[in-house]
């Protein structure tokens, strides 16, 4: 035994010191505490992490052997049925893909429609909302007297508030 260095001490790190008018007796309690209340609360958490990921990764195992084994079981009646469903399958794809279509063109219709009664109404060159002020058509101006004409007719009085322009921030 005489021939053994001997064993080198592990440094041991200081206690803290105890702040003014604290007893050196409370400190390392009230720490010790507090260091447990903190890891309790992370380990409950994990303890939760853990066991909500367990059910998930449960649900999709299940998930998965029940779709494997319908594919299993269900793949020789879709073998069998197959000259039936290739033909239908083709016929609901022809005729969603014309029904998209006759869609689109009505939308395009009524578009079409539209822009051409504005054209032939003359209303292409102005603006919507426009025959509610008196509008300049070739000045694309719009007067405050023209909105003030159009209340007084259709409400038979005049605004209590003063206008001073159609457009706002104008």
């Amino acid at each position: 035994m005489a021939d053994r260095p001997p064993a080198a001490r592990a440094a041991l790190p200081r206690p803290p010191r105890p702040l003014r008018g604290q007893a050196h007796t409370d400190l390392p309690l009230r720490r010790l505490i507090q260091h447990h209340a903190y890891d309790s609360a992370r380990l409950v958490g994990f303890l939760a992490l853990a066991v909500t990921l367990a059910a998930l990764l449960v649900l999709a195992g299940v998930t998965l052997t029940v779709a494997f084994v319908a594919l299993v079981v269900l793949s020789p009646l879709l073998l069998l049925t197959s000259p039936l469903w290739v033909p239908m399958a083709a016929a609901v794809f022809v005729s969603g893909a014309a029904s998209i279509i006759g869609w689109c063109l009505a939308v395009g219709a009524v578009a079409a429609g539209t822009w051409a009664y504005r054209y032939f109404t003359g209303r292409h060159r102005r603006p919507v909302g426009a025959h509610r002020v008196d509008y300049d058509v070739d000045a694309g101006t719009a007067t405050a007297s023209g909105w003030m004409g159009y209340y007084a007719r259709e409400y038979d009085a005049r605004p209590r508030v003063r206008v001073k322009d159609a457009a706002p921030g104008a």
